[in-house]
């Protein structure tokens, strides 16, 4: 009976959920570092941290992950001021080699003024690097909205109200996780501060 009753516990025990997913977690970290370098992580983190406090500070009623979302919802509706998208960390973000650059014709300015609804451009265009962002993609969950959203937002040009579609389709639970985050702080706030740096009429954005 007693021999039994062991058996019964360690079974139990090897069935945690815990025990399993460890393999996993180690998984995602490393795949996490084939995408950066470890000091950069460190630098990304701080990035990520000091939105936060960005985020927390515009809505204080709302949790962290709460804000995320709030802050998608303003940035698609235009109801954030061009003074949100500055930022002491910017030059050194903008300097890591994350980004791809190119120059807009005037016909490519024309257009993206009015999808940003500015009066002006920065004549650069600048996203997340296609093989950053493919190499981010896949440290989440391919049906995650986020992990889409990444591979759209480097190769084609989409509005925030598009942009809105995929990243809603993320829950609360998964902004724990530090790669979603980061994915919404590079491709969201900081790609439109790049794009929007050097507008100088309008305090609104699309």
């Amino acid at each position: 009976m007693k021999k039994f009753i062991f058996i019964l516990l360690f079974g139990l025990c090897a069935c945690k959920p815990g025990l399993d997913s460890s393999p996993k977690m180690e998984l995602e970290l490393e795949s996490l570092k084939k995408c950066i370098e470890s000091e950069q992580r460190e630098f990304l983190e701080m990035v990520v941290e000091s939105f936060e406090m960005k985020i927390q500070k515009q809505y204080p009623k709302l949790s962290t992950e709460k804000g995320y979302f709030e802050f998608i919802s303003d940035w698609s509706n235009k109801k954030l001021n061009k003074d949100f998208f500055n930022d002491s960390l910017d030059l050194k973000v903008r300097s890591l080699d994350l980004w791809t650059e190119s120059i807009r014709s005037d016909k490519n300015m024309e257009l993206e003024k009015k999808l940003f609804n500015v009066d002006s451009m920065n004549p650069v265009r600048v996203k997340l690097n296609i093989e950053f962002s493919s190499c981010l993609s896949k440290t989440i969950d391919w049906r995650k909205g986020i992990s889409n959203f990444l591979r759209v937002n480097s190769k084609y040009r989409i509005s925030p109200r598009h942009a809105r579609k995929y990243l809603y389709k993320t829950s609360e639970y998964d902004l724990k996780k530090f790669e979603n985050r980061l994915a919404i702080v590079l491709g969201v706030y900081y790609q439109t501060m790049f794009n929007i740096k050097n507008t100088v009429a309008n305090n609104a954005y699309d």
